[in-house]
């Protein structure tokens, strides 16, 4: 039996295994919202500081930090497209 899982759930690549350093919590794709550990992802930081006289919802959002499953949703995200899971 022990065989059967190891031929049938082998383990991954190295390459896909969290280095030192990496962050492993799980984020929240902005696009999807499917969880994903931070490392695997694309984090996007907003470049834009924040007055704090005018706190618009408009600079909170761009100010905050967006992560997506992969370069396709942030894409998609900025394109302004809405996910569609079966489509």
């Amino acid at each position: 039996m022990w065989a059967f899982y190891k031929f049938m759930y082998p383990r991954a690549p190295k390459s896909m295994m969290p280095k030192e350093g990496d962050v492993t919590t799980p984020r929240q794709c902005n696009f999807c919202c499917n969880n994903l550990a931070e490392y695997r992802g694309v984090l996007e930081t907003g470049s834009v500081a924040i007055d704090s006289d005018s706190n618009t919802e408009a600079d909170v959002k761009s100010s905050q930090e967006l992560f997506f499953c992969n370069y396709e949703h942030q894409a998609d995200f900025h394109a302004g497209k809405t996910y569609k899971p079966y489509a």
